[in-house]
């Protein structure tokens, strides 16, 4: 008998009988029916109907509604999502354009990141804020944590890292645990008893030592850097197999180039450009990764799981082993490589009149950081060949900014550091990533790639992941124009009617140190962009259609659109095997999970910085002023902390957070009193007349 076959018999019926329910109380979402009143709905013709409602139930599309009734969780005022808790033990869930806000209380269990089920309480609602309660933890979002290892009595506890999950949570041990007080270690967590325990799982190392904390964010995030034998032996197989020029463009013959980071050791586009007719013909060269990683091959497998490269201070986490991505798929110069070719041409105002996308065999002549590019555009190069090719390249870009502009796309600069490290391993310093005229070329060229492509796959209607950006909901907008009047800026007609009103702000404000501010407001105010299988525009870009498409080596949606559009070039009509949404929801929520690990680790080592900089004096901007203290972020250092009260009153200063000195967006000097990283604290004291 195949109980393979059966098993997935089963479960295609049991899908299509949940479907056939949810849609009964989809059209008509007041209904409160029992189970037998669905029954007669179906007219008996679903199979297994009582494992599909349990199963509804289980995953919160379904809620019982007493009376031994069911009816959707959002006509009782109960919510599915994901919940987010605060270091203070308060949390939250997002609906829509409503929050709602969950008490320490009443959090029923849950840690940060959970899906659960929440119920609104009506009576507490104030504009789009209303109060709630965790009725069930539906799935839970890690297995384990990594934490601080503390002694308790005659046992142990685990103070977590991340500040977002309860101290003191009992820790058990077995007899051949290796730990001891003051380390880091990760433990397992069980969620069986009516407590939260965990058990020892592996010593991470000191809590003083930086590269052992970012191991902990690693394992926070379910990170790995290891793959498995068989993902590494097919990598290493087809990095050594030869492949074929046959059916590819050869662009050897055109002077070809790489601009990135001084660190990059994965170099996945390459440029040249050259006018032909009048037009200037731009070459952005893409590595074909997809000729390596096919579908649902071992290696595809892997790196969907994955979905992205991460980058931390002091490792990278790569999608592809390192015999592909460092290697044969890396458009390393003077080697020949496989690429897929996006050829461009612009007419003398910076549009696009054509483009084509081929398979393209290249080989980059020379590599460049961003520093050298830099050098080249400001007319300070020392090779001719090179002059000439940046004289071309610097015209287009600036062409293309002011084709952006025309059409309002909001520029937001670069708030990236870069972390740099002693001899002894700690970190010394952080470089702000300046978005300067080099970093602004290849952004110009990489983004022109993307939206011909993504206009290609529009037109062909190919199944791929398109990055969308959603216009703000209008209660952001109200928050904003709030926040926004008081740095003394006005939102005009208090909405955000497109991109080019937000540019506006901020060119207003280009030499002003509300700025950043006015940024970070504007960021909290704007959707996130995600993956989505539907192209509904990209707000943000002021694009009808955009994806990403230029970085296969580090993000698994550029990869699956390389390896469609070989399928097409194949003549094959190309498909995607796996629900192209649920790849769209883990790319998406990869790319999240990446980006809070990174901004974790660099805030860790930020307070790592300080910690031996007591007394030192930093200038910083005022971020928020309430009546215990203010909160200032520092310049050039990842990092914010809180003045409290107290020591704005040691040093002098009359507080008063409605008519003090502070305001959100001034600038003042602060001392560094206290830090404690572990605990993600910061605690400052303002200088004395040190405002600007």
């Amino acid at each position: 008998m195949n109980t393979q076959g059966s098993a997935d018999l089963n479960e295609a019926c049991n899908s299509s009988t949940s479907d056939s329910v949810l849609a009964l109380f989809q059209n008509e979402p007041a209904l409160r029916l029992t189970f037998g009143q669905i029954a007669s709905r179906l007219d008996g013709k679903h199979p297994d109907l009582s494992g599909a409602v349990e199963s509804l139930v289980e995953s919160g599309l379904l809620h019982r509604a007493g009376g031994k009734k069911y009816a959707l969780p959002e006509e009782l005022g109960i919510f599915r999502g994901t919940i987010i808790i605060r270091p203070s033990g308060k949390g939250f869930l997002k609906t829509g354009d409503e929050r709602i806000e969950i008490d320490s209380r009443n959090i029923s269990g849950a840690l940060n990141g959970d899906t659960v089920m929440v119920r609104r309480f009506e009576s507490h609602a104030h504009g789009n804020v209303c109060s709630g309660k965790v009725e069930s933890v539906l799935e839970r979002s890690r297995k384990g944590l990594s934490g601080v290892v503390r002694k308790a009595g005659r046992g142990w506890i685990i103070d977590p890292v991340d500040p977002s999950l309860p101290r003191r949570i009992p820790l058990k041990t077995g007899s051949g645990s290796d730990i001891s007080e003051g380390r880091i270690a990760f433990a397992l967590l069980d969620y069986s008893g009516r407590k939260l325990r965990a058990f020892a799982a592996a010593d991470i190392g000191s809590s003083n030592s930086p590269s052992a904390l970012i191991d902990s964010v690693v394992l926070d995030h379910a990170l790995t850097d290891r793959f498995s034998d068989n993902v590494l032996d097919e990598a290493a197989g087809l990095a050594s197999e030869p492949w074929s020029f046959e059916g590819r463009v050869d662009f050897r013959d055109l002077y070809t180039i790489t601009i990135d980071p001084v660190d990059a050791r994965d170099f996945d586009d390459a440029i040249s450009i050259r006018k032909v007719d009048g037009l200037r013909e731009l070459h952005v060269h893409i590595a074909d990764v997809a000729l390596y990683v096919t579908g649902n091959s071992a290696l595809d497998t892997e790196a969907r799981l994955r979905g992205t490269s991460v980058y931390l201070p002091d490792r990278v986490i790569p999608m592809l082993p390192e015999s592909l991505s460092n290697g044969a798929c890396s458009l390393r110069p003077l080697e020949d490589r496989p690429t897929r070719t996006v050829i461009m041409k612009f007419d003398e105002t910076g549009e696009r009149v054509d483009f084509s996308i081929v398979p393209s065999v290249i080989r980059s002549d020379r590599r460049m950081t961003y520093e050298e590019a830099f050098e080249y555009l400001n007319g300070k190069g020392s090779d001719p060949e090179l002059e000439d090719l940046f004289g071309i390249l610097s015209g287009l870009s600036d062409d293309l900014d002011r084709v952006r502009d025309a059409r309002g796309a909001l520029d937001l600069g670069s708030s990236e550091y870069r972390v740099e490290f002693g001899a002894d391993g700690w970190p010394s310093g952080f470089r702000h990533i300046v978005s300067d005229s080099a970093h602004r070329l290849i952004e110009n060229f990489m983004i022109e790639a993307n939206r011909a492509v993504a206009d290609h796959c529009m037109w062909s209607n190919l199944s791929v992941l398109f990055r969308v950006h959603d216009e703000p909901v209008e209660k952001s907008e109200e928050r904003l124009a709030e926040q926004l009047y008081s740095l003394g800026v006005k939102l005009p007609g208090g909405r955000i009617h497109n991109p080019a009103v937000l540019r506006r702000i901020l060119d207003g404000l280009q030499d002003s140190p509300l700025r950043d501010l006015a940024v970070e407001y504007i960021l909290r105010s704007l959707q996130k962009a995600v993956y989505s299988p539907s192209n509904t525009g990209h707000f943000g870009l002021a694009l009808r259609s955009y994806m990403h498409f230029t970085s296969p080596i580090r993000r698994y949606p550029d990869l699956l659109v390389h390896q469609v559009l070989a399928m097409q070039e194949g003549g094959i009509i190309p498909a995607v095997d796996v629900d192209i949404a649920e790849i769209a929801s883990g790319a998406s929520n990869s790319e999240l999970n990446a980006e809070r690990a990174e901004r974790e680790a660099d805030e860790l080592m930020g307070l790592l910085y300080l910690s031996r900089r007591t007394g030192d004096v930093f200038d910083g901007v005022v971020t928020g002023v309430k009546r215990f203290g203010i909160f200032v972020r520092l310049a050039g250092v990842p990092a914010e902390g809180l003045a409290p009260v107290s020591e704005i009153k040691r040093a002098g200063i009359p507080f008063n957070d409605l008519s003090g000195p502070f305001r959100e967006g001034s600038n003042v000097k602060v001392e560094v009193v206290s830090v404690d990283p572990l605990g993600r604290k910061l605690t400052l004291r303002p200088v004395k007349n040190g405002e600007k």
